[in-house]
Parts: structure tokens; C-alpha cells; sequence
């Protein structure tokens, strides 16, 4: 992209209203401007949630990680997001704030789905998530199987994914949900059927 196409891009992020909308936009700005150097970013945790769910959560920032190889140094990380006027790096090269908004990039993905990632269009670029049932199990793990057990907004996070599925918005393959919830990286398969079931039965009582 050109610097001139660059600042286009960022004048619509910062006139798009719509929080989630405006996320997804950079999201895709970002992605495209990494994807031009040769690497491959796909946004995970929270931040996929978000825009699963269309804005139900809101993460705060957006996460991105690596396929494979090459990734980004430091170095690049830093040539690449300074091409966005305005850009501010906190804490290194890691965390880059933007027209009020923050990109997060990580290491390597690291998910068990034996699912394509899903992909979204912006009219910047691709930006391409972690597969549904991945992220979904991974928040499940956080909210009640990680640390103490139990995180209240881990468990808002993976109640409200949870809904998108069961209500058929976000489509979903049960089966490869429940083997990744089986795998040694999370075994959280009681906490997996717990959280379907409290959403069930909310969405049951929404009914009526």
C-alpha cells in the first residue's frame, strides 16, 4: 500500500462509528500492511470473539499471531506498523496504539482445530481468525479449567460466543469442538457441557 492509500484507509477507521466495525477495519489495515512483507497474521483470543460475535464482547484490543514461518522481528515488526501516521508503540514492539484503538502482535498460533481459520474482507484486505472451535474451548479453558478455576469475564467471553453458535449465527463443527476440548492442551470437556448448558437454558428462558 501507499502512504497515500494508507492515510485513506485511516481516515475511514477513524470515521467508521461502530466500534466493533472500526476494529475490524484496522484489523484488516494491519493485516495487509504484514501481508504485503510476506507474513501471515491471524487475529485470536478475545479480539476473534469480537468479531465472531459481531461487538457482543468487545476485547479492547486486537490480538494478532503468526502462521508458522517466517515471522516478524522486532526490527520489522516496528518498519511495518510505523507506516501507519500517528501510531504509538508501548511497551517495545509488542503493543501499538491507533486512532484510539490497540493492535497486540504475538508469537506463533498455537490451536488444535483441524479447521480452516475463517476468513473476513475488509476493503483493505483479508483478516483471518482462529477456527470457532478453537477459540471457543481456549475461553472455556480460561474461564473455569485455568489458574482458580473460574474468570468472570473469560466466562462473560465464552458464554457469549457460546450463544452466537447455539443460536446458529456463528457456524460451528460439534465434533471437532468437543475433540479439542478432549486434547491434553485444555481437557475441559465438563466445563465445555456446563457453559452450553447455562447458555442453553438462558437462551431457553430469553423465549419465553
Amino acid at each position: 500500500m501507499t502512504a497515500d492509500e494508507i492515510a485513506a484507509a485511516l481516515t475511514l477507521v477513524r470515521e467508521e462509528t461502530d466500534l466493533n466495525s472500526k476494529s475490524l477495519l484496522l484489523a484488516g489495515l494491519v493485516s495487509e500492511l504484514f501481508r504485503e512483507r510476506g507474513f501471515e497474521p491471524v487475529v485470536v483470543g478475545g479480539s476473534a470473539i469480537e468479531f465472531y460475535t459481531d461487538g457482543a464482547y468487545m476485547s479492547g484490543d486486537t490480538d494478532i499471531c503468526w502462521t508458522g514461518w517466517p515471522q516478524p522481528t522486532n526490527e520489522e515488526r516496528g518498519e511495518i506498523m510505523r507506516q501507519l501516521p500517528g501510531v504509538k508503540a508501548h511497551g517495545g514492539s509488542k503493543s501499538w496504539g491507533i486512532e484510539g484503538l490497540w493492535i497486540d502482535l504475538l508469537g506463533e498460533i498455537d490451536y488444535r482445530a483441524n479447521k480452516d481459520c475463517v476468513r473476513v474482507f475488509t476493503p483493505f484486505g483479508q483478516v483471518i481468525l482462529i477456527p470457532v472451535e478453537d477459540v471457543l474451548v481456549g475461553r472455556v479453558y480460561a474461564a473455569r479449567s485455568y489458574c482458580n478455576g473460574y474468570d468472570a469475564k473469560d466466562d462473560d467471553c465464552a458464554k457469549k460466543l457460546m450463544a452466537g453458535v447455539l443460536s446458529g449465527r456463528i457456524p460451528i463443527d460439534w465434533d471437532e469442538a468437543y475433540r479439542v476440548a478432549a486434547c491434553s492442551k485444555y481437557d475441559c470437556v465438563a466445563e465445555f457441557n456446563a457453559v452450553k448448558a447455562e447458555v442453553e437454558s438462558e437462551l431457553e428462558k430469553s423465549k419465553s
